[in-house]
């Protein structure tokens, strides 16, 4: 398993296939995702653009099972300046093998470099990842609909 950043060049490439890994990363969690192939791409093209330097896709036999998203620079209304993921996707046939944990733990890397602390949206209702999150320390601090926002101290 290969965590790595990509370059713009290797994102027009591999572009296809990672949102392949967002659809069926989202499966049976729908109502949280973009459904339209047309609407996961403009997405995963705004990720990428936010902070490339963030975006980091995880290879498995140059086959991609996961990647994470994420900005150094955010803003949030309550915190200030911090950092924020905005994204993370497994592969439904890799999950629960250790590869979220690996992305997370690269990703809160790059973005504790200058932030006192690190946010992200999560939907209500998907469980299984709050506890994850909980489980590095990010704790509910508010909810917006479906969305309920943690945080984490660095």
């Amino acid at each position: 398993m290969e965590i790595c950043k990509v370059d713009e060049d290797e994102m027009k490439e591999i572009l296809g296939e990672i949102i392949d890994v967002y659809r069926d990363g989202y499966q049976g969690m729908e109502m949280y995702a973009y459904r339209r192939r047309r609407d996961i791409k403009n997405y995963l093209k705004w990720l990428y653009r936010c902070d490339n330097q963030a975006f980091l896709v995880c290879f498995e036999d140059k086959k991609i099972i996961g990647f994470i998203s994420g900005a150094r620079n955010w803003w949030d209304r309550v915190y200030g300046d911090i950092g924020e993921i905005h994204e993370l996707v497994v592969r439904k046939e890799f999950q629960g093998r250790g590869i979220g944990k690996r992305l997370l733990e690269e990703e809160l890397k790059i973005l504790r470099r200058g932030n006192r602390f690190i946010g992200l949206w999560v939907g209500e209702r998907n469980y299984r990842a709050i506890r994850f999150y909980e489980s590095f320390g990010f704790r509910r601090v508010g909810k917006v609909g479906v969305w309920l926002r943690m945080i984490k101290e660095c």
